[in-house]
């Protein structure tokens, strides 16, 4: 059976150092899994940490240039034919970034991300609630199920409309590649963690290393917490605390142990 390693958390975990520490025990090749990295340039400033990188493979790193709209469907089909191409090898694709939907989208059934935007829509100037009225005139049951925040909240009721706009929902699940599709694959995902503080602290030692202005700290920090909230509602995530003597010990029992099954 095909298998395949996911690293993730929040940043200044250290995913990446693990990812490459795996990939050398494993015969495996990266596959980046972060939403700002896919861009050309800004290494300093998305954490590309090329530095540790030597002439390790990572797959989807600079493949976008900047400004370029790239959508989480997009990224789910590039990483597909990349874990394709490391399996052909013989490889262990090993999945590491801090972008959750990503992750989730490769190895979730989510079909609704390939459906595509309304550029209209996205432009138009209608309030909350005329946005919030015309989904409920396309799916009420959409509609009633938001809560106080998604129904205030003008991006996720356009999405929301977008998905009920695109017909056939069964359709779109038919033509939606899955990784799945012609092969057996089984996951093992591990998320790297640490305190809110710690992470703080790691946060602001890592930009004033990289020579980065220090309001850069804020926007860091606050990345960091959503991923926090985020990451603490996905299933089927063996946590290890960075801060614990043993985790990396630990963690690399847990690697072998999956591997060999």
């Amino acid at each position: 059976m095909n298998k395949i390693l996911i690293i993730c958390g929040p940043t200044a975990t250290g995913k990446t150092k693990l990812a490459l520490q795996l990939a050398k025990e494993f015969n495996g090749e990266l596959v980046s899994a972060d939403s700002q990295q896919v861009y050309l340039g800004r290494d300093k400033e998305t954490g590309k940490d090329k530095e540790i990188l030597g002439n390790s493979k990572i797959w989807l790193l600079d493949v976008v240039k900047p400004k370029e709209k790239f959508s989480v469907s997009q990224w789910r089909k590039l990483a597909i034919e990349a874990i394709k191409d490391i399996l052909a090898q013989g490889k262990l694709p090993i999945v590491v970034g801090g972008s959750g939907l990503y992750i989730k989208a490769l190895v979730q059934n989510l079909p609704d991300v390939d459906v595509p935007q309304d550029i209209n829509l996205r432009k138009s100037t209608k309030s909350v609630s005329e946005l919030f009225d015309y989904l409920k005139s396309l799916d009420i049951n959409k509609a009633e199920s938001l809560n106080n925040s998604d129904k205030n909240n003008p991006r996720r009721l356009i999405r929301a409309i977008e998905i009920a706009q695109c017909p056939s929902p069964g359709r779109r699940h038919e033509q939606s590649e899955r990784l799945g599709e012609g092969l057996r694959v089984r996951y093992l995902q591990i998320g790297l963690t640490a305190p809110k503080e710690e992470l703080m602290s790691k946060i602001k030692e890592r930009v004033k290393k990289r020579g980065l202005d220090l309001s850069f700290d804020q926007k860091e920090i606050n990345i960091m917490k959503k991923q926090l909230v985020w990451f603490k509602k996905q299933p089927h995530i063996h946590w290890f605390d960075i801060t614990s003597p043993s985790w990396q010990r630990e963690a690399e029992k847990l690697v072998i142990g999956w591997y060999n099954q």
